[in-house]
C-alpha cells in the first residue's frame, strides 16, 4: 500500500509561485503569481491530511531588495489566498540571509530544524522535499529525506548532470503532477532517471 508522507516541506519560488527572472526578487504582492495547479496541489495535500511547510532562500532581503517585512506581507497574503481554498500551509520559515552566513540557507538544513522546533510532531523520516533547484534536492539528502522535483524534463536531466550523487524519487512540470504521485494519483512527470 502507498505510504503518504506525513510532512511535505515546499520550497516557494518556481514551486508555489512563478519565479521572477535570474537576479530579480518578488518584491511586493502584486509581483506573486500562483503557478497553475499549485493552490490545487496544496489542497489535495491538506484534504489527504498532509501537513506542508515552505521553506524558502530569500536572498533579495539580504541584499536589501526588500524588507524582512515585507516578505512576511507576502506571505500573510500568500496564506490567506491558500485558507480561502483550505490549503494554508502550516508554517512558512524564510531564510533572509546572504550566501555563507547562517545555517538556514538551503541547502543548509536550519530551516528545516526551525520547522522541527516550531511543530514537534514533525517526523523527518516520514516528511519528502518538494523543490526546483539542486540546493532543494541537496538539503533533502542531508535531511535523509526523499526529494521531488518541479522542472521540466530537460531541466531534470541538467541537475542530476551537474550532481551525480542526487537522487530523486520522481519529478513533474507542475507541483499539481508531483502531488498527484505523491498522493499515488495520475500524473505527467516521470521517475528520476531521465
Amino acid at each position: 500500500m502507498h505510504r503518504l508522507p506525513t510532512t511535505v516541506f515546499l520550497d516557494r519560488d518556481g514551486v508555489i509561485n512563478r519565479k521572477r527572472p535570474a537576479g530579480a526578487y518578488v518584491e511586493r504582492w502584486e509581483q506573486f503569481e500562483f503557478l497553475p495547479g499549485a493552490i490545487e496541489a496544496l489542497e489535495l495535500l491538506a484534504a489527504a491530511g498532509v501537513r506542508t511547510v515552505v521553506v524558502t532562500n530569500q536572498r533579495g532581503a539580504a541584499l536589501g531588495r526588500m524588507t524582512t517585512a515585507t516578505v512576511d506581507e507576502i506571505h500573510r497574503r500568500m496564506q490567506a489566498a491558500l485558507a480561502a481554498r483550505h490549503a494554508q500551509c502550516a508554517a512558512v520559515l524564510v531564510c533572509p540571509h546572504e550566501e555563507g552566513r547562517c545555517d538556514c540557507r538551503k541547502p543548509r538544513v536550519g530551516l528545516f530544524r526551525q520547522a522541527q522546533a516550531l511543530i514537534p510532531e514533525i517526523d523527518i523520516s516520514r516528511s519528502v522535499v518538494v523543490g526546483d533547484s539542486a540546493r532543494d534536492l541537496l538539503a533533502a539528502a542531508a535531511l535523509g529525506c526523499p526529494s521531488y522535483l518541479v522542472a521540466e524534463e530537460a531541466d531534470v536531466a541538467t541537475i542530476l548532470a551537474e550532481h551525480p550523487g542526487l537522487a530523486i524519487q520522481g519529478w513533474g512540470p507542475s507541483l499539481l503532477d508531483v502531488v498527484a504521485s505523491l498522493l499515488g494519483r495520475t500524473a505527467t512527470g516521470g521517475s528520476p532517471t531521465v
